[in-house]
């Protein structure tokens, strides 16, 4: 909140009663006369001119009658249907040169339903195309059927409000990274990024209602957090209207020599900029935000300090995003103290003005407050509201981490490097003056220093480090993972170092031995051998075949492992294969290898074991085995049952594959069983297992 100039009054109750009143909120264009002017809509009819006729359709030229205004807002417009496969394309004229052509797309599914009442009377058009500002047009149609629209229209629209709030909603909330103008640098070389700041001319400020000359001060010593006290039921896009509420409030009711916060933040965390601290009408440069402007903010201690104000009024509702707000106040806090190298945390020193007994500072009086305070903390006044006030710890802490000095724009690649290759691994950071700094390549295995590079950094700036993969004795390294470290100290200050991992290994490599085993009488399954560091270990098997000497390949095709089996294959035919593996670092090499399919001869089965008999009901014994491990393909198991010492029964085979069978009995039978598996070559040799039922 604010004192009013020449009186320095409090003001927190003042706003929130002044924007109560509906006629400055509800209509505050009434207020800024001049900022808006009226929309300009030409709806323009062509004259279509045959340019060409071809097979792909009939081209049009749009010729526009006349004169036209400046406008920012392209479109074409019709009565009824048009084939979708009719085609515009328009090219404008901005500030005295073409763009390239766009094309106006346009769609039935768009606008409203053509049967309804609102639909009686609409036109069918294009999408709309923004542009700059622009003076003139030129529009091509292309018609494959040669067909024209009904009474077509070239709408040229020209809106200063909606270019300048929609700029703002484009070019500021959408950036993810900061402004491009100049950072600021603290004395010790610390450089804080430029916040998002929304200008004056973005929002709407009409310069003729400021003073011309702004006060200017000499210096910053601390900032202050306020707030509006206007309404909190505003959205982004409705914010540039609350500056401008804002500032005709400020310099048309207060009589305010110009807006009174030097920033203000909206709840959505966008920055504004707010008292101008250029002389109007000058044609030099001019980087307001920059300069230590004297505001109208706080009671007695304007000169040399500013204020940001959250538009809204925080002592009767909480902040709707108050990450977003103490991340942009702190942000630009940050930025407008670094070249005064202040710390947010420390105790600030100023000679009080104020004569009208609402500072808690009278005239004369030295006023001690941290460097960043709330309007409340050297005022009597509860700005900048109970549910924001809470919120300067973090603030400070936030812009504290800002302005402390960093390693930064760290940069190492690359992260995966083929130990085979040529190239250096790149090392790079913003390093900050007077600081000691090291670069180390630490083994992750053993924490081992294998290679380093130190120097000291007069001015802020970037270091560059080339690690040529080798350790400090020149000999090469190991595959492993190593962690390339950057350290860095200020005076006895130690900054956080940055460590990033990178693997240093080879491609897989693949041995010269295939193998080929016949598994049935029509399955083959072909294995190869890959050798690849454990720090990146194999990511991808392929293979692909040739069955005409080479003449031709199938795709290569992806497999889990270094293995396929085939069920095509047969005996005397020739193949050629080829093999290959990946990792994170590249691609193998290519074994080649010739197979000629070999007969079916697989080694007799191993006898089963395991072979166990337990009741499973009445009078029934379950009998039960494993199957000896086999790549081969079983014919499948045979069994025969004695009981109390009798005659073997004859052999049964088990349906399928099964290892089980099911045995009758009576109590007291003594059962023996006989198993054995038979596969292409032969018979394994029989087990044997005893039971007596109960």
């Amino acid at each position: 909140m604010l004192p009013r100039k020449k009186h320095l009054r409090v003001l927190c109750l003042l706003l929130a009663t002044a924007f109560g009143v509906s006629s400055l909120v509800s209509a505050p264009s009434q207020a800024i006369t001049g900022y808006t002017p009226p929309v300009t809509v030409q709806g323009i009819t062509p004259k279509l001119v045959t340019t060409s006729i071809s097979s792909s359709g009939t081209t049009f030229q749009l010729v526009v009658p006349g004169t036209i205004k400046p406008f920012s807002v392209v479109g074409l417009t019709w009565v009824g249907t048009l084939p979708g496969d009719t085609t515009f394309k328009a090219r404008v004229r901005e500030s005295g040169k073409w763009s390239a052509w766009n094309e106006l797309h346009f769609s039935d599914d768009h606008g409203v339903d053509i049967d309804s009442l609102e639909g009686e009377d609409s036109r069918s058009g294009t999408d709309p195309l923004m542009t700059a500002i622009a003076d003139s047009i030129e529009v091509i149609m292309t018609s494959p059927s040669g067909a024209t629209p009904h009474d077509l229209k070239l709408e040229l629209i020209g809106s200063p409000e909606t270019t300048q709030d929609r700029a703002l909603l484009t070019n500021v909330r959408s950036l993810s990274l900061p402004y491009t103008g100049p950072p600021a640098v603290t004395p010790t070389g610390v450089i804080v990024a430029r916040p998002n700041i929304v200008s004056r001319a973005q929002w709407g400020a009409n310069e003729t209602w400021r003073d011309p000359v702004p006060r200017m001060g000499q210096k910053i010593v601390a900032g202050f957090v306020h707030h509006t006290a206007s309404t909190n039921d505003y959205t982004a896009e409705q914010a540039p209207a609350q500056m401008r509420a804002l500032y005709a409030y400020y310099t048309k009711s207060l009589k305010y020599a110009d807006m009174a916060y030097n920033f203000l933040v909206d709840q959505y965390g966008t920055v504004y900029e707010g008292r101008n601290a250029c002389t109007y009408g000058d044609l030099n440069f001019c980087d307001g935000p920059t300069l230590p402007v004297i505001g109208a903010h706080t009671a007695g201690l304007n000169p040399n300090t500013f204020a940001i104000s959250a538009i809204g009024n925080y002592d009767t509702k909480a902040p709707a995003n108050p990450a977003a707000l103490v991340e942009s106040i702190a942000s630009l806090m940050a930025w407008k103290m670094a070249p005064y190298g202040l710390n947010p945390k420390a105790t600030a020193s100023m000679v009080s003005s104020d004569t009208s007994g609402n500072s808690k500072f009278g005239n004369g009086v030295t006023a001690k407050t941290t460097v960043i305070s709330g309007h409340r903390d050297v005022g009597k006044t509860v700005c900048p509201g109970r549910y924001l006030y809470p919120y300067l710890g973090q603030i400070r802490d936030r812009a504290t981490e800002i302005l402390a000095p960093k390693i930064s724009d760290v940069s190492v690649e690359p992260k995966l490097v083929n130990q085979d290759a040529t190239g250096n691994v790149n090392v790079k950071a913003t390093i900050p003056a007077n600081a000691n700094w090291s670069v180390e390549v630490v083994n992750e295995a053993d924490g081992q220093i294998v290679n380093s590079t130190t120097g000291i950094q007069v001015t802020t700036g970037q270091i560059k480090f080339a690690w040529n993969k080798l350790d400090q004795t020149g000999e090469s390294l190991p595959a492993g993972r190593y962690l390339v470290s950057i350290k860095a100290t200020v005076g006895q200050s130690v900054l956080p170092s940055s460590s990033t991992p990178i693997t240093l290994a080879m491609p897989p490599k693949l041995s010269s031995k295939v193998e080929i085993k016949r598994t049935s009488p029509i399955k083959s399954k072909v294995s190869w051998l890959v050798e690849s560091a454990t720090v990146s270990p194999v990511t991808k098997n392929e293979f692909r075949i040739s069955a005409d000497g080479k003449k031709s390949w199938s795709k290569w095709t992806v497999s889990k492992k270094t293995q396929f089996t085939t069920s095509k294959w047969r005996r005397g035919q020739t193949y050629y294969v080829e093999f290959r593996s990946s990792n994170s670092i590249g691609v193998s090499n290519v074994v080649q290898k010739k197979i000629v399919v070999p007969r079916y001869a697989p080694p007799k089965p191993e006898a089963v074991t395991n072979v166990t008999m337990v009741a499973s009901g009445v009078n029934k014994v379950t009998a039960s085995w494993t199957q000896a491990p086999s790549e081969y393909e079983s014919l499948g198991f045979f069994t025969r049952v004695s009981v109390n010492g009798g005659k073997w029964t004859p052999w049964v085979k088990t349906p399928g594959l099964e290892t089980f069978r099911v045995i009758e009995t009576k109590p007291g039978d003594r059962v023996r069983i006989q198993i054995y598996e038979k596969n292409f070559s032969g018979d394994s040799p029989s087990a044997i297992g005893r039971f007596t039922a109960s």
